[in-house]
């Protein structure tokens, strides 16, 4: 998981106001229930000192309605980031603190995968890019149509409609194909979910480079690529994917770790991301920890006391959720996180503290 779109929220220290509410809209008095909820909300940040301003900013983002949850994240007088929840949140959060507190975010919505959701119809079919941003865009890709012709006695010849039926299917499946290699270039796509004609969806598969087939998904429904049905298949192949990524790197990292290239702890990860030595970081989602770290103004500064961000030059370190200053310093050195999958993040080769990373390599090592 990329998290370079959480950097604006990073721009000083101080008098983040986070908030994690119910939306959903279940009950008959949903709309009421979430404005109490939000009143309880506002007068526990109120009295850890959030101000008005703020406040009065995030109101109507965090109780407007049409999603089970919603995350917000405000500082002075304005709203720095909101996003829907999938689901109600696992627990309602209204915290006042020097870092916004993203991790509950992060491991409700999910990795943001880039990927291509195509729907292959006969006469070519449609292309819904979806970035890692989440932005959907849609293109409509049609083949040539239906060469039918006619006997010279004016009948029909069934042979040769055939034929020439077959032959569309190829053609449009080549151009279909064509435009569907291109869009996975340019937007990096890690995956591709085909849907719609049995018939189309094979020959356009086939008619994939061996790279692009090896990432694509088939889903047995004809669907348009823009449905609710197209994007669920989507976000099940989406988590798939990720978890086999996240076991993958899991895999790397003990054998990193076995070769002194890799770090365990939240200690040492901490310092090994302070000096930006962290290629990728995996964590156990213990959203129930209290661990602390020491910050400092920039990115970067994190560690497990203050005299090691002192003896750095860093002045005045204050304290905040671990977690918080985990994914800011990947924010701002640009190390991707991944979540360890339940069973991974409780066996015995677990990660202490639930936290490890892998190194990068020197410049002198590749030189």
């Amino acid at each position: 998981m990329d998290l370079q779109f959480l950097r604006p929220l990073y721009e000083d220290v101080g008098g983040y106001v986070s908030v994690y509410l119910d939306t959903s809209l279940d009950a008959e008095d949903a709309a009421r229930a979430i404005d109490l909820r939000w009143r309880s909300a506002r007068e526990r940040l109120a009295r850890a000192g959030a101000d008005e301003a703020t406040l009065d900013a995030l109101a109507p983002v965090i109780t407007s309605l049409g999603a089970p949850g919603r995350a917000a994240f405000g500082r002075r007088g304005q709203v720095v980031l909101t996003e829907p929840l999938p689901h109600p949140p696992r627990r309602e959060i209204a915290r006042m603190a020097p870092l916004p507190h993203v991790m509950p975010l992060l491991a409700q919505r999910g990795p943001r995968v880039p990927h291509l959701r195509v729907m292959a119809r006969h006469d070519g079919g449609e292309i819904a890019s979806v970035t890692g941003a989440g932005i959907v865009e849609d293109e409509e890709v049609t083949g040539p149509g239906w060469p039918v012709h006619k006997t010279k006695g004016g009948g029909w010849s069934q042979l040769r409609y055939q034929r020439s039926t077959e032959e569309a299917w190829e053609i449009n499946a080549k151009e279909l194909a064509g435009r569907v290699t291109a869009e996975a270039r340019d937007m990096g796509a890690e995956l591709i979910v085909v849907a719609g004609d049995p018939v189309a969806r094979t020959l356009l598969v086939r008619h994939l480079g061996p790279d692009l087939r090896a990432i694509s998904v088939i889903i047995e429904r004809e669907v348009t690529a823009d449905s609710e049905q197209a994007a669920r298949a989507a976000d099940e192949a989406v988590a798939e994917h990720a978890e086999r990524r996240a076991r993958e790197r899991f895999e790397h990292w003990r054998t990193q770790l076995a070769h002194d290239r890799g770090v365990a702890g939240l200690a040492a990860t901490m310092a090994a991301l302070r000096d930006g030595a962290v290629a990728e970081l995996l964590l156990a989602d213990h959203p129930e920890s209290a661990a602390t770290a020491w910050i400092g103004p920039r990115g970067a500064d994190l560690a497990a006391s203050a005299d090691e961000l002192t003896g750095r030059g860093v002045p005045d370190p204050v304290t905040d959720r671990a977690d918080a200053a985990l994914a800011r310093g990947l924010a701002t050195t640009g190390a991707p996180l991944y979540f360890l999958p339940p069973d991974l993040a409780s066996s015995p080769g677990a990660p202490q503290d639930g936290v490890g990373a892998p190194l990068r390599v020197p410049r002198e090592a590749i030189a």
